[in-house]
């Protein structure tokens, strides 16, 4: 078996609801961000999904006009877990990631996310974006610390960002994470999964933007 055959590979999974204001933008960074991706995490190939979860907008023909990038569509809204979920179930990675839509985070982070799952041997890699320069509002960054803190006293290990919206998790985690539920708390469940699982989970600083459009949460 040759070198080649062997390297691990990366399905990116972008969820996106009306998300046409920022789409385009996140999958063009996607695309760009490739080669750095690769080129760090020693990966064969990036694969790029995006899942239009019933949008109403512009979303999947902005998707579907890009090349090397596979486009599911719902016809009708079935959650942001759903998406992801589905993404990965037609994905060909060993490395399986995903990403929110809004343009909030930089896929660059990919490559390092992907070195630190191989190099650690982890279960799941999720992104801190809690840091000073973190333009998260107050009001999610205040929910995310508290969701954190009662995570850590019933699992007795702490995350600081329990529900950032990319991450990178090994296909051979699955068994131990799923099931997953569809709607957006899917990333918060996920967290709460590999802890009380004990599953490797290990989290890495990243930047964290204004998001564009609309956001989908609410308090």
């Amino acid at each position: 078996m040759t070198e080649r055959s062997i390297r691990p590979t990366l399905t990116i999974v972008i969820p996106a609801l009306n998300e046409e204001e920022a789409i385009g933008g996140t999958i063009a960074r996607c695309l760009a961000a490739r080669g750095g991706i690769k080129e760090e995490a020693g990966l064969d190939a990036v694969e790029i999904i995006v899942v239009s979860d019933g949008s109403t907008d512009r979303t999947a023909d902005i998707a579907g006009s890009y090349e090397d990038v596979k486009v599911i569509v719902f016809q009708k809204n079935r959650g942001y877990g759903a998406a992801i979920k589905e993404g990965w179930r037609q994905g060909e990675g060993s490395l399986l990631g995903f990403l929110d839509a809004d343009g909030t985070c930089d896929p660059q982070y990919f490559g390092m996310m992907c070195r630190v799952a191989m190099e650690e041997s982890a279960d799941v890699v999720l992104g801190a974006r809690l840091g000073p320069e973190s333009r998260m509002p107050r009001i999610r960054r205040l929910g995310n610390r508290c969701y954190a803190f009662l995570l850590g006293l019933l699992c007795g290990r702490q995350v600081s960002d329990t529900a950032i919206g990319m991450r990178v998790v090994s296909r051979t985690s699955l068994r131990w994470l799923y099931p997953l539920p569809d709607g957006l708390h899917f990333t918060p469940s996920m967290s709460a999964r590999a802890l009380l699982n004990d599953l490797r989970l290990i989290e890495v600083p990243m930047t964290y933007e204004e998001r564009i459009g609309r956001s989908k949460l609410s308090v």
